[in-house]
């Protein structure tokens, strides 16, 4: 069995108020380390003074815990511990997410020392975990990486493991939220099975070409694969390349997603390109040319969704009238998914959802 990486929130909500700690499983790149930060960010809304602390599990050592130096005028060992790390002896009212990343492939040593922290014990009377904090880990699943250390059955035992994946759809939606660059938006709405394409580079694919599947098995090999870290990576890509003018390289979108991926979305690009501009659209938008293929329509739809502002509601309101109802609603969730965009209480909103025909299609469960 397996949570979808959405539904995590409410999980952490839960294992927060319990008490309980956390270790969430998952194949790399899905977005786990986004989840957890995301959490800590909804929570400061209620508990403006909860924190996370961050630590990367593989490169940590016992040290970076705890250590003892010789005092040398009294000839004793003195301890000292992370400062980076909330303490009970000095922080009682701490609140918030201790988070390791990567906890089964840390140092076994280092987690026998962690061990305690974890289990909120004291540590030598200078160090122990505050009550309002939890600790949360994030790892790859055991078949996910090269190698694996074994770790302690009784640590693990310590924390509510919870194997996690997301789809399609919530990958498509995390980018709309995120305010991911429109063409990687709208490549992921017509390719939504390249999101994420894990399975397919790293399992036998018997109905692939031999060549294209030795391409991409020798990128797996490597770290290549089309996933949300990737994707995400293309995104602050394009925008940078729209900054200095410049067009983005077909080898910089394959050493991201992979050379399968990386040229669908370079040839969607093209196509993309072919369009009418988005400025002709806000300023002409009862005139401009509408593609006459649905997936070119659904492209330039997406464009205008994730790049208007509210200025430009009026002109988006004229151009989504002229679209069939499905994209009409689709352009008006997709912009409502923004963050950046203050759409709800707009005349705008307020006339779409007095249309009884967009408004029962946006209400529709």
């Amino acid at each position: 069995m397996a949570m979808r990486l959405k539904e995590v929130n409410q999980l952490m909500v839960r294992s927060y108020i319990a008490k309980a700690n956390l270790l969430l499983l998952g194949k790399p790149g899905i977005g786990k380390t986004w989840t957890i930060e995301a959490f800590a960010q909804k929570m400061r809304e209620t508990i403006p003074s909860f924190q996370l602390w961050h630590f990367y599990g593989p490169t940590m050592s016992p040290m970076d815990i705890q250590a003892s130096m010789p005092d040398n005028e009294t000839g004793t060992l003195k301890v000292y511990s992370n400062a980076c790390l909330p303490n009970a002896y000095t922080e009682p009212d701490a609140q918030g997410v201790v988070f390791v990343g990567e906890m089964l492939n840390t140092d076994p040593t280092t987690l026998k020392l962690l061990q305690k922290y974890v289990n909120g014990e004291d540590m030598n009377g200078v160090l122990k975990k505050p009550a309002g904090v939890m600790i949360v880990a994030d790892s790859n699943r055991l078949e996910d990486k090269a190698g694996v250390m074994q770790q302690f059955r009784a640590l693990l035992n310590r924390f509510l493991q919870i194997e996690v994946y997301a789809d399609a759809n919530d990958n498509i939606e995390f980018a709309a939220k995120q305010g991911w660059h429109p063409v990687v938006q709208a490549f992921f709405r017509e390719n939504p099975h390249l999101t994420d394409n894990y399975e397919s580079v790293f399992a036998a694919d018997v109905g692939k070409d031999k060549k294209a599947q030795a391409n991409s098995a020798e990128e797996g090999k490597r770290g290549v694969w089309a996933c949300m870290r990737g994707w995400n990576r293309i995104s602050d890509l394009e925008a940078a390349a729209e900054q200095v003018q410049s067009e983005l390289s077909l080898d910089e979108i394959v050493g991201s997603v992979g050379s399968g991926p990386g040229i669908q979305y370079n040839t969607f690009k093209q196509m993309v390109s072919r369009l009418a501009k988005i400025e002709d659209v806000f300023a002409h938008p009862d005139k401009v040319k509408l593609p006459e293929k649905i997936d070119e329509l659904y492209a330039l739809t997406t464009i205008v969704a994730t790049r208007a502002k509210e200025e430009h509601l009026p002109a988006v309101d004229v151009f989504i009238r002229r679209l069939p109802a499905d994209l009409s609603v689709f352009a008006i969730r997709t912009m409502a998914l923004r963050k950046s965009l203050n759409l709800i209480g707009t005349a705008e909103y307020r006339s779409w959802m007095l249309d009884p025909e967009i408004s029962k299609m946006l209400t529709a469960r």
